[in-house]
């Protein structure tokens, strides 16, 4: 590498280089860190443009030990797509996209492990959606324990493994709708607010749900991942994007879909702290720009002279700095940048500053019509997995909610009342004895894939022939 500038700071050393001439660059952290004699590699940190230019910045102190709050203004969607999510090393923010007006909707993937700052993160990002009129359309599968913060405030919040299915699968219903309309009035593109506003999908904890040992039955681990990977392809140019936050980027914890994985890589990868084998994972996959890698964030900041060896030779424990949560190497359009999320103060185990940023405008929501093609497919959707789950289907499941739903909820005027020998008569004739579970009911109709039972009720509830009474049970209406 050849030097061709540098800069003194007072924290900061930059150093401007440049490959020789038909040469990709190439900047290895603790090489160069080993070649300056720095014993905290975390203190050196390199970017460069993929090609021939780099930077290595060398710091006294590390410069993100101390980040400030996010402010509304930090929020707010630019023209451009994109909000400040954070600080930089060298002080400028950290701009991750919303929305790509040249590309469409998102498509990102955000990774960390436990205590990495990941649902933080996505609790900025979330708040800055409100702010920005973005519709939020969320889901935990931790129970709703990852995102408190977020129910009650955006349009809506799946709570647990059923409903962040039954969430996914009502958005990729909702991408459908919009697909046909535009179809049908000859729309090639998205434009924000004519006649739709912009929805991002977040789906947290997913690993719950797509990782090998996630344990959840395969044909609904097969549904869901079936579910990511087209919400994924077509949601882009229809304005529905899609976040999902996993705890590692390998196949085996992705449903093993490569397919999940590459459309990720198209849009914003934010990688929180994780483990080496995930980065070098994703350097052999390409996810990383050529000529970069990069070392796992460790999980406390170092502030002593010395390193751990040293302690180790005179057996002392080397003392720990500050926790690095929020830290993150964030990948988008093939750059790659160091990041902080802001600060945010946890208070009674939640954090009363996002929840003001929040607040601080109106939710956003889908118009009248998607409204009811969402809350309806999710109804529908929420039995179904809750199916999936009890193992009461069948192996066969669709992958993608519009494959398995019959139901044109706002396309088809015809009249839903049911045909003489059809399942809704069935169904109608098992529920003269009373009420009955869903589950009951495919029980009876054993003949009838549990899908069709599950499309044919949603159906009768629809055109008013029968009322849910409980979650699951179903009577006729008087």
């Amino acid at each position: 590498m050849l030097l061709t500038d540098y800069r003194i700071e007072d924290n900061r050393i930059a150093l401007r280089t440049t490959a020789p001439d038909g040469h990709l660059i190439q900047l290895n952290q603790k090489m160069l860190a080993r070649a300056f004699d720095i014993a905290d590699a975390t203190l050196l940190m390199v970017e460069t443009d993929g090609l021939g230019e780099g930077l290595i910045s060398i710091y006294k102190t590390h410069p993100l030990m101390n980040v400030r709050e996010a402010t509304i203004e930090d929020l707010t969607m630019q023209p451009d797509g994109t909000i400040a999510l954070g600080q930089r090393p060298d002080g400028r923010t950290g701009r991750v996209p919303l929305y790509d007006p040249q590309m469409g909707a998102i498509t990102d993937l955000y990774v960390g492990a436990p205590g990495a700052g990941k649902s933080v993160t996505l609790l900025h990002v979330i708040a800055g959606e409100r702010i920005s009129g973005i519709v939020s359309i969320a889901a935990d599968a931790q129970d709703g324990m990852s995102l408190p913060e977020v129910d009650g405030r955006v349009y809506h919040f799946g709570k647990g493994i059923a409903a962040t299915a039954a969430t996914l699968a009502a958005a990729n219903d909702l991408s459908k709708y919009r697909e046909q309309v535009s179809a049908q009035n000859g729309w090639g593109s998205f434009d924000i607010g004519n006649p739709w506003p912009l929805v991002n999908v977040t789906l947290d904890e997913l690993n719950r749900i797509l990782s090998a040992d996630a344990v959840v039955p395969r044909p609904f681990r097969k549904w869901v991942t079936g579910l990511v990977g087209d919400t994924q392809s077509t949601g882009r140019k229809l304005g529905l994007g899609i976040r999902f936050a996993a705890q590692s980027i390998h196949l085996a914890d992705l449903g093993d879909k490569d397919r999940i994985r590459a459309n990720a890589k198209n849009g914003t990868v934010w990688l929180g702290r994780t483990n080496s084998s995930t980065t070098q994972s994703m350097a052999r996959d390409g996810v990383l720009p050529p000529g970069v890698q990069i070392e796992p964030i460790p999980r406390y900041f170092n502030t002593s002279d010395g390193s751990s060896i040293d302690a180790a030779f005179h057996g002392l424990e080397a003392p720990k700095g500050p926790i690095t949560a929020g830290m993150a190497n964030i990948i988008n359009g093939g750059s790659l940048f160091l990041n902080r999320t802001w600060y945010a103060h946890k208070e009674n185990k939640t954090y009363p500053g996002l929840i003001t940023l929040m607040e601080s405008a109106p939710i956003p929501r889908l118009t009248p019509d998607e409204d009811r093609v969402f809350q309806e497919s999710y109804a529908r959707w929420l039995d179904h997995a809750e199916a999936l789950l009890a193992g009461e289907c069948d192996d066969d499941t669709p992958e993608t909610g519009q494959q398995a739903s019959n139901t044109q909820v706002v396309l088809d005027d015809e009249d839903d009342q049911p045909s003489a020998g059809s399942i809704k008569d069935r169904i109608l004739d098992l529920l003269t004895d009373g009420p009955m579970a869903l589950k009951d009911v495919r029980r009876h109709l054993s003949d009838v894939a549990a899908g069709s039972v599950n499309n044919a009720m949603a159906e009768l509830r629809d055109a008013g022939h029968v009322t849910a009474i409980s979650r699951g049970t179903y009577q006729l209406t008087d």
